[in-house]
This record gives structure tokens, C-alpha cells and sequence, in this order.
């Protein structure tokens, strides 16, 4: 999946925006979804969408993180660290480059299935867009999206992730793309946790 399609996936999903106050308002939502985000919920929204003979499920889901966006960089810079953010993931290594692109090897399952496929990561400043790979191996037919840091007044940071899949037809779609969906939606609040953990280790490495 070529960088424009990733784009116009953005656009037409998601233009979050920075609030003025200590609170972050993100385009298109409801107030009650902005009071819940700034409650520290997070806030999620499905999508289908279908392209000629490709058939995608994911959306787009808002937290805001007790982080800066230059620590949530650090982070998602890490590819190492897409196994703690990425649902049922069991490896997430770094293999190259392409063109300024990082390559990335990723491999989700369980004890009755594993999947597996590269995606390559592409950085413009605090945004950070995927696309699968389709010139390596992958047991899935497509996905892209995007992952956004927006810093807000009280210091903490407004995540987007957005993230479209297409499972191809079959075993995978039959039986896992409705879960697929909803655990792909989940990656915001991962963030947190990684970070809330993060942080407490500096704060006793520090003592």
C-alpha cells in the first residue's frame, strides 16, 4: 500500500486538532466523547471500508497520555517496542531500511494460528504512517494507517491511531476479523500503559 492511499485514509477518517486549554479537542467528536477523552478514557471509532475487491475493517481511536511527544517518539521509534503495543504480537523486530522507510517484521498469534507480514514506517514529524510491505511475504492482503502525537497545554499528549485491514478472504477473515477489529482499536490504551510503566521505572531509578 503506496504513502497516498495512507493519506487519504487520514483525511478522510480523522483531522484531530489541538485544544487551547488543558484539555484536547479532537475534530468530529461529540463533547460527550471530548469529556470522556480528557476523563482519560479512551475514544474509538470503527470503519469498513471497500476498494473494488478489498474489503477493510478498523477505524480510528484518541487518548490522551502523560507524555510528551518527543517520549511517545522515542517509543514508537522503538520497533522492539510494537510488541507491547500491537495486540497479540509475537515478535516486532526492525530489519532494515528502504528509502528513509524502517522495515518492519511483525508476527501476531496464538496456540492454533500465527500471521505474519512487514510493514514499513514512515516518520514526518510526530506523525507516523504504515503500509504493508506487498513485495515480502504476508499472510494478511493489506493494512495501513497512522499513529499521531499533538502536545497539549497541560503537558500531556493527544495519540490518534488509525488503522485499516484487510484480512484477504478465507479461514482469517471468517473467524477473526470482527476481533481483529476490536483488539486493532486498542493500541491508544496500550500506549498509556507502556508509558505509565515507563515512567514509574525512571521515577525509581531516579531515587
Amino acid at each position: 500500500m503506496r504513502v497516498g492511499r495512507a493519506l487519504a485514509f487520514a483525511a478522510a477518517v480523522s483531522a484531530a486538532a489541538l485544544g487551547v486549554s488543558s484539555g484536547a479537542r479532537a475534530d468530529g467528536l461529540t463533547s460527550d466523547e471530548s469529556t470522556r477523552l480528557v476523563r482519560g478514557d479512551v475514544v474509538t471509532r470503527t470503519q469498513q471500508l471497500d476498494r473494488g475487491p478489498r474489503h477493510y475493517v478498523g477505524g480510528v481511536s484518541y487518548a490522551i497520555v502523560d507524555a510528551t511527544p518527543a517520549e511517545l517518539a522515542a517509543l514508537v521509534d522503538d520497533v522492539s517496542t510494537w510488541r507491547r503495543i500491537l495486540p497479540r504480537t509475537r515478535e516486532a523486530r526492525r530489519i532494515g531500511t528502504d528509502g528513509g522507510d524502517v522495515l518492519a517484521e511483525i508476527t501476531h498469534g496464538s496456540l492454533f494460528v500465527s500471521v505474519g507480514y512487514t510493514m514499513r514506517l514512515h516518520r514526518e514529524g510526530n506523525e507516523v504512517r504504515f503500509w504493508l510491505d506487498r513485495t515480502r511475504p504476508h499472510d494478511i492482503d493489506d493494512a495501513w494507517g497512522y499513529i499521531r502525537s499533538q502536545p497539549m497545554a497541560d503537558g500531556r499528549t493527544l495519540v490518534t491511531w488509525a488503522i485499516l485491514v484487510d484480512m484477504g478472504n478465507g479461514m482469517l477473515r471468517d473467524m477473526f476479523e470482527s476481533k481483529v477489529q476490536q483488539m486493532a482499536l486498542t493500541v491508544p490504551e496500550r500506549v498509556k500503559d507502556v508509558m505509565v510503566e515507563r515512567t514509574s521505572r525512571g521515577r525509581r531509578a531516579s531515587r
